[in-house]
């Protein structure tokens, strides 16, 4: 029982602490990287707490959905936090088909898209537009990487794939490396990272995520960008999650590496997207469906050989 509610209460911290490292992870590499200092560790928090605190500047335009959908998409993501298998340590949850995980994802998504149309705002719309447009052109590269996954399993509940006591995918470290990558190429996408959205700027003819956001302020802001940091710390410990299986010795590994191993991928994830972020280059909308195909093409490799019945181990 000890052991249980131990479990859950580093289950819960994670998800409260988890997005604000991987937020701070990732602005202290660009800023190491830029000779400077950057912000504290837990700046992100105190910006929360800090928009926790002020008034709201609501448009006249705006109807109940600005709020509702915002309020909605934290209770998704923490769903969603709970059902997926993204820490190696989460306790018990019930069955997390894939499918069912990328509806609320995509529910997630639809509730964003009417909170910044209810806005009114040109931005909004534009922002809401190439929003759809993303997700429409990478979510079959990340269903495919965890269908390639189900094949081999034989199951597409998220907790048999990630199991480790799934000796069907113990011998498969390619196969966990593709999806692995696949994953991470789709949620700089999902997120709106470089090289698909440069979110340290504000020029508003080249925003996606920020576009959608700009009317938004005080606890909604503060509650939109909690949502964002959450989402991102799933996608990367998906990721990480299938990297880690990759190794052979991670599978019989004590439950305290397991821990260990978990948040330190995730961070490690973030560092790396905070590195690529210092060196790439934003790229031009027409070429950013070239960038989605390397997700995709990575997602079709894994299910190539997870019909081929894993002849390539």
């Amino acid at each position: 029982m000890t052991e249980h509610l131990t479990q859950w209460s580093f289950f819960i911290s994670s998800i409260i602490l988890l997005p604000i490292l991987t937020v701070s992870t990732i602005r202290k590499t660009k800023a190491r990287l830029q000779n400077r200092i950057g912000p504290r560790w837990f700046q992100p928090l105190f910006d929360l707490c800090r928009l926790l605190r002020k008034d709201e500047t609501i448009s006249n335009t705006m109807s109940g959905v600005f709020r509702l959908s915002t309020v909605a998409c934290l209770a998704i993501m923490i769903l969603i936090a709970w059902l997926t298998p993204w820490l190696a340590y989460k306790p018990w949850s019930p069955n997390a088909d894939l499918f069912l995980i990328l509806y609320l994802i995509g529910l997630a998504r639809l509730l964003t898209l009417l909170g910044a149309l209810d806005a009114g705002s040109a931005f909004g719309a534009f922002g809401a537009s190439r929003e759809a447009t993303l997700s429409l052109l990478v979510e079959p590269a990340a269903l495919l990487g965890f269908a390639a996954l189900g094949v081999i399993s034989g199951s597409s509940d998220l907790r048999v794939i990630f199991s480790l006591s799934n000796n069907a995918l113990e011998t498969n470290p390619i196969v966990w490396i593709l999806v692995g990558s696949a994953i991470l190429l789709a949620s700089l996408v999902e997120l709106s990272r470089m090289p698909v959205d440069d979110p340290t700027t504000h020029l508003e003819l080249t925003m996606v995520h920020e576009a959608m956001i700009l009317e938004a302020s005080g606890r909604n802001l503060a509650l939109i960008e909690f949502t964002h940091s959450l989402h991102m710390s799933i996608l990367f410990g998906l990721s990480a999650e299938c990297y880690l299986r990759a190794i052979p010795s991670f599978w019989s590994a004590s439950t305290e590496i397991h821990m260990l191993a978990s948040v330190f991928g995730i961070l490690l994830l973030a560092m790396l997207v905070g590195t690529f972020e210092s060196i790439a280059v934003k790229l031009q909308w027409r070429k950013v469906p070239e960038f989605i195909a390397y997700s995709m093409t990575m997602s079709l490799l894994a299910a190539f050989i997870a019909s081929a019945g894993g002849i390539l181990k």
